[in-house]
C-alpha cells in the first residue's frame, strides 16, 4: 500500500485482520487504514484474510475508492 499510494515515511499504513460478524459476510476480513501526519485518514475493507489479499486486491480497492469517492 505505501508503494502503490507512494506515502512517505511519516505516514502510518495499519493492517487489521478482523473477524466479520455481518450476515453473509466471510469469517475474516482485512482493513487497511493510511494514516498522513496532515489530511485525512482513509480505510479500506477487503473480504478476505490478511494472508490472502494480493496487490491486484489493493489496486482494486484504490480504484473503487478513486471511482466513486468513498472506501469499500
Amino acid at each position: 500500500m505505501r508503494r502503490l499510494l507512494a506515502l512517505d515515511e511519516d505516514t502510518a499504513v495499519m493492517i487489521r485482520q478482523l473477524a466479520c460478524t455481518e450476515p453473509g459476510c466471510p469469517p475474516l476480513e482485512t482493513v487497511v487504514a493510511v494514516l498522513p501526519m496532515a489530511g485525512p485518514a482513509r480505510r479500506w475493507t477487503l473480504h478476505r484474510p490478511a494472508g490472502q489479499v494480493t496487490e491486484g486486491d489493493l489496486r482494486a480497492a484504490l480504484l473503487t475508492t478513486t471511482r466513486e469517492g468513498a472506501h469499500e
